[in-house]
């Protein structure tokens, strides 16, 4: 089964109702992304989100997908007030929900959480797993200033850990942590990657494998930095930290039980860094939809020279089912 786990269904009026939450000046993913996104959303839905779903599945036929899994993305609800957290976040999933049920059996989704509030989380948790039945959540790289790993979301992990679900993580939660890199193109260019890369080495700094072993985490843009600097850290924490890396039993034993999606392919060579760290055998379909049709990501996978024909069917048909049925609900 081929599966896309890196999509996003972000129709006008998602962006209508930040908006009308004020995300624009409280929340950091959404000043930066939120204006940027809302004018593709206008071309892309032009003829409404029906067409929209038309097309998008005419484009998953053109590259064999048998389907897509839909999430918000970057434009996390992620707002200090919980009342507002949690209004953008039912929001999304009820768009989320409705685009799954005109998606003819090919949309799956991903919800989105309440965070930094805990305890909103969980009520969005079995909304989004029990009664939508969505196989996941999609989480930002933090929440409110917060790691993913603080203890405050330790029953946030336990109750994805509970449902054996897919945990998705997405760059853009802070897409400015550098001096200068809201410029030029940097943040989804650098910092991105970056984000993803430390939130993944926090999670197995902090045991979050160990602890919550049924939770299945997939990382957008192919892990981010992870591929050319996992071992660099592995080896500075066994220098540092010779307590923690002996417990863990080394980084990378870890790092190479997370999936990694495909949607870095700037650099044609990435097979050869994750080869090298995490393993292609760990890569799933990703093709950040709408930003390019998914066709193009299968293609840049099937004329790789840099894997060959196994492996080539294995990320294509057989790891994104494997990550699909080990963790679905229930």
């Amino acid at each position: 089964m081929r599966i896309d786990f890196h999509s996003h269904f972000l129709p006008p009026s998602f962006f209508e109702r930040m908006e009308a939450l004020d995300a624009r000046s409280k929340v950091e993913s959404y000043a930066y992304w939120g204006p940027l996104l809302a004018r593709g959303a206008q071309r892309q839905f032009r003829d409404g989100e029906r067409a929209f779903l038309e097309k998008w599945i005419e484009e998953m036929e053109a590259g064999r997908v048998d389907l897509t899994i839909a999430s918000v993305g970057a434009v996390q609800p992620y707002f200090a007030e919980r009342a507002a957290a949690v209004a953008a976040a039912r929001f999304a999933n009820d768009v989320l929900r409705k685009a799954v049920a005109q998606g003819q059996g090919r949309i799956a989704a991903l919800g989105s959480l309440p965070l930094p509030h805990p305890q909103a989380a969980l009520e969005e948790i079995a909304f989004c797993l029990d009664e939508c039945r969505f196989p996941g959540v999609n989480l930002g790289c933090s929440a409110g200033g917060l790691p993913l790993d603080s203890p405050e979301f330790d029953a946030v992990w336990e109750a994805l850990d509970a449902r054996s679900a897919i945990v998705f993580l997405h760059p853009g939660t802070t897409p400015c942590v550098a001096v200068g890199s809201g410029d030029f193109g940097l943040a989804p260019a650098l910092v991105g990657p970056t984000e993803v890369g430390v939130a993944l080495c926090r999670l197995v700094a902090a045991r979050i494998p160990l602890r919550y072993p049924r939770v299945r985490v997939v990382a957008a843009v192919t892990g981010g930095t992870v591929p050319l600097l996992a071992r660099h850290w592995d080896a500075v924490l066994r220098a540092t930290q010779p307590g923690l890396y002996e417990e863990l039993g080394g980084a990378m034993r870890h790092l190479r039980g997370f999936w990694y999606d495909t949607s870095l392919q700037e650099d044609p060579r990435i097979f050869d860094a994750v080869r090298g760290s995490v393993g292609v055998d760990r890569l799933v379909l990703g093709s950040d939809t709408p930003r390019a049709p998914v066709a193009e990501t299968v293609g840049f996978i099937t004329s790789s020279p840099l894997l060959n024909d196994v492996e080539k069917a294995q990320i294509l048909d057989r790891n994104g089912a494997q990550v699909l049925d080990d963790g679905l609900p229930g």
